[in-house]
């Protein structure tokens, strides 16, 4: 299993198969991107899998130079505990 770029977002698990955990989001704008929902497979759960998916959408952000909106309860803890990624969250 493995991470990798899906429609809407990041996912994890075999690249044909339904993902076992996956971060959903969407561009708003041209300058931000919402982060809508993570969810990760209760067996997986614990392992740093979401967290890991949080940081793929960070740094796709970095390289397109854009912001995030945690919409996501998750990626707003995430983003919030680090002082250098919570400077990603777009007011």
């Amino acid at each position: 299993m493995d991470y990798y770029k899906a429609d809407n977002g990041f996912a994890y698990g075999e690249e044909n198969e339904i993902p076992m955990a996956r971060i959903t989001m969407r561009p708003l704008g041209d300058k931000r991107i919402a982060i809508d929902h993570t969810y990760v497979s209760p067996s997986l759960r614990g392992q740093g899998i979401a967290r890991k998916l949080v940081m793929l959408v960070v740094e796709q952000v970095r390289k397109e130079g854009k912001l995030i909106v945690p919409l996501c309860s998750y990626a707003q803890m995430v983003l919030e505990e680090d002082p250098e990624l919570s400077k990603l969250i777009a007011n």
